[in-house]
């Protein structure tokens, strides 16, 4: 099967090159939201739900979720609902997000946004400080160690948290080797469960990889998460946060759909 992953990393590549003729750096801190001060993602997971409610139109594997409500409708369900943050793709070919998500999304939110896109250069990280984001996702398989670390070091500099995403042992270990310095209040690290080349789910893999987690570091599942009693068996391993987008944006109330999720994690 292709590898999905390259051609997104060549398609963002393409897309980089071109935003950066159109908006320099300098434009991007003339941005209104660059000045702003960042909402923590490390305390709100630590003092809410968890739950990083993702925004996203689609996907390479499931196409178009079809959501009839607007961004802005999803996003403040979401927050309603109890969820600790946001996840807001911005990746436009494959997900269907802009950098005008992130925008609208701060405009009507009082809890933490993760710019989720497949960053592979400091630009980016400028770019999401200026569109409004509090946290990036910065991932392993995307990154080498000196990337990761120049990096995580330009988005702590800017106030930015990081949710670091690996999927395999070789990956975590680079992570902790990048971090090995780093104030954990400043960043989580998330195991994804989709195996990026070929976009399969499998939970076990954060049930394998939690055991070789850094001491005290905020622990995440990303994708394939649809049971909330899932959710309770990873809690109880040790996992304080999980980001979900796809099992609440194929229905008709993403919101709705978040907040009865909630209730059956805690009952």
């Amino acid at each position: 099967m292709e590898d999905i992953l390259k051609k997104i990393i060549a398609q963002t590549a393409q897309d980089l090159k071109a935003r950066k003729k159109t908006t320099s750096l300098s434009e991007l801190k003339d941005m209104s939201a660059y000045s702003r001060e960042v909402i923590s993602l490390h305390q709100s997971l630590k003092n809410g739900s968890g739950i990083i409610a993702e925004h996203k139109r689609q996907s390479p594997s499931k196409g178009s979720f079809k959501c009839p409500m607007n961004l802005e409708e999803v996003v403040k369900g979401y927050e309603n609902a109890g969820a600790s943050a946001i996840s807001c793709l911005t990746d436009q070919p494959f997900f269907g997000g802009t950098l005008q998500d992130l925008i609208d999304a701060r405009a009507v939110l009082n809890i933490p946004i993760l710019r989720k896109d497949f960053l592979i250069d400091v630009y980016q990280v400028h770019e999401a400080k200026a569109f409004g984001a509090d946290a990036i996702l910065l991932i392993a398989a995307c990154l080498n160690n000196e990337e990761l670390k120049t990096m995580s070091l330009e988005a702590m500099n800017l106030g930015l948290e990081i949710l670091f995403e690996v999927h395999d042992l070789e990956e975590l270990n680079r992570i902790k080797e990048v971090t090995d310095s780093f104030n954990i209040e400043k960043y989580i690290i998330g195991v994804n469960n989709r195996d990026l080349k070929r976009f399969q789910t499998d939970i076990q893999n954060s049930k394998d990889l939690l055991p070789h987690f850094p001491e005290g570091v905020i622990a995440i599942s990303e994708s394939g998460i649809s049971n909330p009693e899932v959710v309770k068996e990873l809690r109880t391993l040790g996992f304080e946060g999980f980001l979900i987008g796809e099992n609440f944006m194929k229905t008709e109330r993403p919101g709705a759909s978040c907040e009865q999720f909630i209730k059956a994690i805690n009952s």
